[in-house]
């Protein structure tokens, strides 16, 4: 159609279109521009904070006495942008079980759990989490924390370590089905022939 208008009727055409639409275009045309220079901007402060936070954990591992719990409350300040905060209180977490302080662990185990960036270091602050509590004789909690584990990776740890709990509540059916249940997510072949023996150690109570 627009071929068979003259020049004069073709410019009067575009005013009237640009007079209708050209105000939303320009917004249009700023909004995505700004957009995209809004995303480059958040992604190379992602990127920074995330070589910060590696520096920083770098660091903590280095240092000693005040100058470590420091740097920690620094990484641990940081935020859910890198996997590093929850790195910081699995570490911690693991020196404070080692000086017997279990709950002093827990309670770093369950930051660890709440900074994880993704669920595997999620699910393993969890693992963690519920060995402690089982220590600590808190195994409902223990129960409570390995039924949130959802990373394929871990399934079997988790059914094993529940099937551990329920025999040393002399719970031998559940535990029997916890250890079949782990059997059949189990990945590494060093594990199976444990499990096998677990499985067939509580048998007897698979029918009751």
């Amino acid at each position: 159609m627009s071929d068979y208008l003259t020049d004069d009727e073709q410019v009067a055409r575009l005013r009237q279109w640009w007079q209708r639409n050209g105000t939303v275009l320009v917004v249009t045309l700023v909004l995505v521009a700004g957009g995209v220079v809004g995303w480059r901007w958040y992604q190379s402060y992602v990127n920074e904070q995330v070589t910060k936070a590696s520096e920083l954990y770098a660091e903590f591992l280095a240092a000693n006495g005040a100058a470590r719990e420091a740097l920690a409350a620094e990484v641990l300040a940081s935020g859910r942008s890198s996997a590093y905060p929850a790195l910081v209180a699995l570490k911690q977490a693991q020196e404070a079980t080692a000086s017997g302080d279990l709950e002093g662990a827990a309670g770093l185990l369950e930051q660890a759990v709440a900074s994880a960036s993704g669920q595997p270091l999620a699910d393993l602050a969890r693992l963690r989490l519920a060995r402690v509590q089982h220590a600590l004789g808190r195994d409902d909690d223990a129960l409570r924390t390995i039924g949130q584990v959802r990373a394929p990776g871990y399934l079997s740890v988790a059914h094993e370590l529940k099937g551990d709990i329920h025999l040393a509540r002399d719970e031998r059916a559940e535990a029997h089905r916890a250890y079949t249940a782990a059997l059949a997510e189990v990945l590494a072949e060093d594990q199976r022939t444990l499990l096998e023996i677990k499985v067939a150690d509580t048998a007897d109570a698979s029918d009751s």
